[in-house]
């Protein structure tokens, strides 16, 4: 493959994404022609683009959206509604139905003649009802309460943008109506690895460009923009997707955050429609919302988001964002205000798994993200305008009662090249990217002069990457870069040799037992500037035997303003512990803490291994710091190596069968519990009398890890008492 300049990125499919990014998804979007229409070709149609950029320098972005070019049919009924359903079984179908069970919801409805669903089945191994069969993509119309085959088509990969491009070109041109609306269903990934998680083919999914790609091709069918896409799918409500999506509908409906595998209510929504017929997207896009959050049980509920997103206002959004994004990379340059900055990201909501036991999603609230950096960002005011009008209507549950409606992409801890090829594809614009590689900088090279000397200078060269439009070799790979994002761009390529422990880390104390029992630490400037987050870190000492964690604990105090106690950490540690009912202890890490800082006001979302009927998972809980009551949301079993966020959320129930699991490996195994109430109960109380070991958990800003040694400490009859 032959090699070009800028800092010797090669010409992989990764990389031609690089210019669809920055040309397609910050500063406009692709439009293709048919090759007999007498328009450009694609070749040419994206050659072009990719010369409308931001203008350097300068708050100000071009958009460059594309127009849709297919005639409106005539004949078509006032006031009629199509929404085409694209329905990815996957495992969520296999092993439960789910699929099957929201088509139930769909005929089980009280419809209308003006309404109905066309849905195209496939992506799962087995399907439990009549409509799917694995072998074929099966298509349905759902109307008026029956549903009827309208035939199939040969099977195909539900992660390949041509399926889904293919599935809506022929329903529009058969099902045409006034209004429509897109609905993606199956698991989600958010930004990075996107949706429709095909089980028959590997769990390939439709990644943002490749979704862009799909709706690209059928734009030459449509007439108007899609009145909604919606996705009943996990983590899928981020700016990424919603840039991509305004350029072929007026709205999106969205989730932050995990959902359930029951996701939507489709009898509420066929019903709304049925008797509103002549309603906006934006008011279909509020009772999608309230149909949602009223049929989710209450312990799933607490956690649930869902937004309605004005795809219009997108790029004012997207303009302020891009001022926003510049200020956010100049003040980086600045350890200081770096680490200013990322305390506050970290405090923010966070979405899907963003924790060591679990994975991470790395979608964190866009609105947090604003707030944190709003000290030294003038523009944050105006994304914080222009993302309440873009959110119409939203609904929040209790554990996200803070969430502003979208998400993005931030790494709070990065994977590898592939997860940094992949945001190039789609991030917001060039500055935005230039700070995410300046994080990825500072974790890979622990803040040496490979970091300080950092320059963004790649993502802006004209002589570099944009000088590649003018070899023949680019423009002729360039379609099948559209469906090609497996590739890495060798720029990233330094972030696989990333080592996670942190070197960064400084003390002017180091750790150390007072006098009245207290282990505290002060970090000097340096370590102040650098470190993002501290966590106690517990141990329980066996006699005879190797210590064993039990996880971490939020009960830290740190002084981070300026003064004498800068730096100043100390534990707080009281010597409770979360709990089965049989006593044993719980291996406990923090997903999220929503307590006050330095008080013991609010909650922490806390995840614990455990084996559930012989199954490994996580068990996901929240106390409530004021009472110490918790409440069990149940089990999952997080993030898979492909990237989807598993949306089966598992309630405990009588009769369960729950093992404890200790240990980041979960190789140490407790004793098994079997539920006998109807609810699981979680008790929050004294550790029994032993021998423990404590450290102090430091994360940096660049989302790498440092503990410090072990320092003992007993528990008695009268309280903790740590061993200098």
């Amino acid at each position: 493959m032959k090699r070009y300049g800028r800092s010797g990125i090669a010409i992989v499919a990764s990389v031609l994404f690089v210019a669809l990014c920055l040309a397609l998804s910050a500063c406009g979007t692709m439009v293709m022609d048919s090759p007999d229409d007498g328009g450009e070709t694609l070749e040419e149609r994206v050659a072009s683009g990719l010369s409308v950029q931001a203008q350097r320098g300068s708050k100000d972005l071009t958009i460059n959206r594309a127009s849709l070019s297919g005639k409106r049919p005539s004949g078509i009924e006032k006031d009629s509604w199509t929404v085409f359903v694209y329905l990815c079984g996957s495992d969520l179908e296999t092993r439960g139905g789910a699929a099957t069970a929201d088509l139930g919801e769909m005929v089980g409805a009280i419809g209308s003649e003006n309404v109905r669903f066309v849905v195209e089945t496939g992506g799962a191994k087995e399907w439990h009802g009549k409509q799917g069969s694995g072998r074929n993509l099966d298509r349905y119309v759902v109307q008026d309460g029956s549903i009827t085959s309208v035939g199939s088509v040969k099977t195909a990969d539900m992660g390949d943008p041509n399926t889904l491009a293919d599935f809506l070109t022929w329903g529009l041109k058969n099902y045409p109506a006034e209004h429509m609306g897109v609905i993606m269903w199956d698991h989600g990934g958010g930004s990075i690895t996107g949706v429709c998680f095909d089980e028959r083919n590997s769990y390939d999914s439709l990644m943002l460009r490749e979704l862009d790609h799909a709706f690209a091709r059928t734009s030459l069918t449509m007439w108007q923009k899609f009145d909604f896409v919606g996705f009943d799918a996990c983590l899928m409500g981020t700016l990424e997707t919603a840039n991509i999506i305004a350029t072929y509908a007026d709205y999106m409906v969205a989730s932050q955050e995990v959902e359930p595998g029951t996701g939507w209510e489709y009898s509420s929504i066929m019903e709304y429609l049925a008797q509103n017929p002549g309603c906006t997207a934006k008011e279909l896009g509020q009772a999608i919302c309230d149909g949602y959050m009223e049929s989710l049980p209450g312990s799933r509920s607490s956690s649930a988001t869902l937004s309605v997103i004005d795809l219009s206002q997108m790029d004012g959004l997207m303009q302020d964002f891009y001022g926003f994004s510049q200020e956010m990379y100049e003040t980086g340059s600045n350890q200081a205000d770096l680490a200013a900055m990322t305390r506050g990201i970290r405090r923010a909501e966070s979405y899907g798994t963003n924790n060591r036991m679990e994975g991470y999603t790395n979608m964190v609230d866009l609105g947090g993200i604003v707030d944190a950096c709003a000290a030294t960002s003038p523009s944050a005011e105006d994304v914080r305008k222009t993302l309440a009008k873009a959110v119409t209507y939203q609904i929040n549950g209790r554990n996200h009662a803070g969430s502003s409606g979208l998400s993005l992409y931030y790494p709070l801890s990065i994977r590898d090249s592939r997860e940094l090829t992949a945001y190039e594809t789609v991030a917001a614009n060039q500055s935005y990217l230039s700070y995410v590689d300046r994080l990825a900088h500072g974790a890979t090279y622990n803040g040496g002069t490979e970091y300080t000397s950092y320059t963004n200078d790649s993502w802006y060269d004209s002589d570099g990457l944009w000088s590649l439009l003018n070899d023949e070799e680019t423009l002729s790979l360039l379609i099948g870069a559209v469906s090609s994002m497996r590739s890495v761009d060798p720029h990233w390529e330094y972030v696989d040799e990333h080592d996670p422990e942190s070197k960064l880390v400084t003390f002017a104390s180091e750790p150390q037992v007072d006098d009245e029992g207290v282990y505290w630490m002060q970090f000097d400037k340096h370590g102040v500037d650098n470190v993002a987050s501290v966590a106690g870190l517990v141990y329980r000492q066996a006699e005879g035997g190797d210590a064993v964690e039990l996880g971490q604990t939020y009960e830290v105090w740190a002084e981070w303003n300026e003064g004498e106690d800068q730096g100043l950490v100390e534990d707080g540690f009281d010597g409770k512990w979360l709990s089965l009912p049989d006593g044993q202890n719980l291996c406990l890490y923090v997903v999220e803490n929503k307590a006050s800082e330095n008080s013991d006001l609010g909650e922490v979302v806390f995840t614990s291994p455990i084996r559930l009927n012989g199954e490994d998972c996580y068990l996901r809980m929240t106390q409530n710091l004021e009472t110490g009551k918790v409440e069990v949301e149940g089990a999952w079993t997080g993030e898979g190596d492909n990237g989807l966020v598993n949306r089966n959320c598992i309630p405990i129930a009588k009769g369960d069968k729950v093992v404890p699991l200790y240990g980041t490996d979960r190789k140490v195994e407790g004793n098994e519990f079997t539920v006998s109430d109807k609810e699981l109960a979680i008790e929050y109380k004294d550790l029994p009398k032993g021998t423990y070991l404590y450290s102090f958990d430091i994360t940096d800003v660049f989302g790498d890890r440092f503990i410090t040694d072990q320092v003992q400490f007993d528990i008695e009859e009268d309280g903790i008492y740590f061993v200098e």
